[in-house]
């Protein structure tokens, strides 16, 4: 099933019981883009469905899920996040930002060429995200066109790179370890002869990526993905003012560096690259930033493209590069050749603007770097002979080699001649002798030498020596000393063809993991970060702790920074937070004495602004606290009441009225009234009591009264 229509029947579902799938975007070589709605969140994603042929594949698919954590993990304004990645049901997805708008690719076809200063502001929000992502540690390995998003919005919106951490994904093959995915017109040379990357390999993308913007054109236009990959080994990328003269020469400058064949000529990283780029913008005057672009010549590859359609029919194919990336562009550089090609007829034109021919012997992805003194220059393309390269600007300020190689020199002659003479001719007739020309050829073989148990600079001089090429794989051994040959694809003594790649598993000794620094982390935290480390959590011990909040880890067995197996269970001790403390009991004592004995115990007082009457506890004690008395977490408040004492009454003026009735009011005021008769009380007037009238006194309080 092919990969547009490998995954339609998502069309409609709802993947992972939360995003319904609503349209296609887009259709790659390794999934599909969809249109889908997170109905948790209610808002509109991007959700990246993997082909279902490699979703079959555990290795792949475990690449993908630590792939997509890495770029999860980057969080910058021009970076698209990634918000989600599972599995349903055969279906194994990726949910991130839906960015509404364009591409670079379509600025490209719509306006390029641009003057520079509208290249320059869009590829400094590119190079940010990078710089931002070289710092996390974290490789694009596939920045192109169709991975830089224009958002909608005032200025063209707000830019974003896509894909970060996914263009890279490993399978199982009998002759490399790993696939490069990606569009060959933007793969590095390191990418192309060993299939490796480093920052420096996206900092050659951007060098590519600002040479379109700036001519219109791809740096290597060809339509044959073999032919392209030889080209940025071998030819490097043109001078951009010998196709657009109103460049400025420092613009050309930049793209050179960027763009250099060898890494180490290039700017280490995105963010030295930033750096460069802004200086250049402040040196630049703004008639050079707004240059009008001179429009470049046609296509330069120098060839007439002839389509081969799968049954041998030719026929004369369009001149112009397309605005958009063709269809060898997608195919997989260190895959199978498309079913339709388009052949390259050379036909002489610009050295620059042309394309080299494919080498005279040896595959396009020679190792050249791991072999001393050999390096094949290219056979020399007809045509006029080429102007003299432009003498270059001093590089100045920059810490590392300024510019990469150009062109390789080129011998010219009646050999040379014969040579290319001869590899047209195999170009042309036919692709199955063509293509085992420019992967095989006639060479002389040599015997595999022993190399497992020797070092790695000695298993290189003894490959070397073989003409064979070494490409080294690290790998860890729990018996092999580090910097030892574990293993060789290859057995001693076997013929192997001159140039051959020889895969060498070297050791880079036991596998070990230092125990991360998990102190003031939560338990999640903590278990993420071991996870990250290749550990995992073990046991979990509690313990109070005085100043580290609840729930927290104190510390780890093993220690921090010690060498642990992957896998290894790290045991974490996790404060409880501070011990708790006896809240002791205040009622009844004072303010003061209360405020001792709570703040003494490790608690903080709060004494309430209202006060309750109590006829048994003195007024400013005590009445009642809360908590309390019991355990509670050392520094918890108590609030604390206290009393006024007994509600006093006021003792009214009963002299004069009849006993019966002043002692119906005393009584119901509460008192206790007693009797006393003067002259035997015949009358039953009052005459004296004993507590004065508007006295206050406390309920129960005894009033006697004088009857006569």
């Amino acid at each position: 099933m092919s990969a547009s229509t490998d995954n339609d029947h998502a069309l409609g579902r709802v993947v992972d019981g939360r995003y319904r799938v609503e349209d296609v975007l887009a259709h790659g070589g390794m999934a599909t883009v969809y249109r889908a709605r997170d109905l948790r969140l209610d808002r509109p994603v991007a959700l990246k469905v993997m082909r279902a042929d490699l979703a079959a594949d555990e290795q792949f698919v475990g690449r993908f899920v630590q792939e997509a954590r890495t770029a999860a993990r980057l969080s910058h304004p021009h970076v698209v996040p990634v918000y989600d990645q599972g599995e349903d049901d055969g279906l194994v997805f990726l949910a991130m930002e839906l960015v509404e708008g364009a591409t670079l690719r379509d600025v490209i076809a719509d306006r390029a060429p641009l003057s520079p200063r509208a290249a320059l502001r869009l590829l400094e929000p590119v190079v940010e995200a990078l710089a931002a992502a070289h710092a996390a540690g974290l490789v694009h390995r596939d920045v192109k066109p169709e991975n830089v998003l224009l958002g909608r919005g005032a200025h063209g919106g707000a830019v974003k790179v896509a894909d970060f951490g996914l263009a890279r994904l490993d399978v199982a093959d009998a002759h490399t370890t790993e696939v490069l995915w990606g569009t060959a017109a933007y793969l590095a040379p390191e990418q192309v002869e060993q299939g490796r990357a480093d920052p420096r390999t996206d900092v050659y993308a951007v060098g590519l990526l600002l040479f379109e913007l700036l001519t219109g054109r791809k740096a290597f236009p060809g339509q044959d993905p073999l032919r392209v990959a030889y080209e940025h080994v071998h030819v490097g990328v043109p001078h951009l003012r010998d196709l657009v003269p109103t460049v400025p020469a420092g613009v050309e400058e930049l793209v050179l560096r960027a763009s250099a064949t060898e890494p180490g000529d290039r700017p280490p990283d995105a963010s030295w690259l930033l750096t460069e780029l802004r200086s250049l913008r402040r040196s630049l005057t703004d008639e050079e930033l707004d240059a009008v672009p001179v429009p470049p010549p046609p296509a330069g590859d120098a060839t007439v493209p002839v389509a081969v359609d799968r049954h041998g029919a030719r026929g004369r194919a369009s001149g112009r590069t397309p605005a958009g990336p063709d269809d060898a562009d997608q195919t997989q550089v260190m895959g199978l050749q498309p079913r339709e090609t388009t052949r390259q007829i050379p036909t002489g034109g610009d050295r620059r603007g042309g394309s080299a021919a494919a080498p005279a012997e040896g595959h396009y992805a020679r190792t050249t770097g791991n072999r001393t003194g050999r390096r094949t220059a290219s056979p020399a393309p007809t045509g006029p002979p080429a102007p003299p390269a432009r003498e270059r600007r001093d590089a100045g300020a920059t810490a590392y080699p300024p510019a990469g190689r150009g062109a390789p020199a080129r011998r010219r002659g009646g050999a040379a001649a014969w040579v290319l003479a001869l590899l047209l001719v195999v170009l042309g007739a036919g692709g199955a002798y063509g293509f085992w020309y420019l992967t095989e050829g006639p060479a002389v073989h040599s015997a595999m030498p022993a190399v497992v148990g020797l070092s790695e600079e000695q298993a290189r001089t003894a490959l070397d020596a073989e003409q064979l090429d070494p490409v080294v794989e690290l790998d860890f051994s729990e018996d092999v000393p580090a910097g030892t040959v574990v293993s060789a694809d290859a057995a001693p003594g076997a013929e192997l063809r001159h140039g051959t790649d020889v895969r060498l598993v070297v050791s880079q000794g036991p596998e070990r993991y230092a125990v991360p620094r998990l102190a003031g982390l939560t338990v999640d935290e903590a278990t993420r970060a071991l996870e990250e480390a290749s550990l995992q959590l073990g046991a979990r011990t509690g313990r109070f702790d005085e100043t580290a909040p609840a729930g927290t880890v104190l510390e780890t067995d093993p220690d921090v920074g010690t060498q642990q197996p992957p896998g290894t269970a790290v045991a974490v001790v996790v404060s409880d937070g501070p011990a708790p403390v006896d809240v002791p009991d205040v009622t009844g004592r004072t303010e003061q004495e209360a405020r001792d004995a709570l703040t003494g115990a490790g608690l903080v007082v709060e004494v309430s602004d209202e006060r309750v009457f109590d006829d048994e506890v003195p007024d400013g004690a005590v009445v009642r606290q809360s908590p309390g008395p019991g355990a509670v977490e050392r520094g918890s408040t108590v609030r604390l009441t206290l009393s006024q004492g007994p509600e006093l009454v006021e003792v009214p003026d009963v002299v004069g009225r009849q006993f019966s009735s002043a002692e119906a009011e005393l009584t119901e005021l509460g008192l206790t009234v007693v009797r006393e008769d003067v002259r035997g009380g015949f009358f039953g007037t009052v005459r004296e009591q004993s507590v004065d009238p508007g006295t206050e006194v406390a309920p129960g309080t005894e009033v006697v009264l004088a009857v006569v």
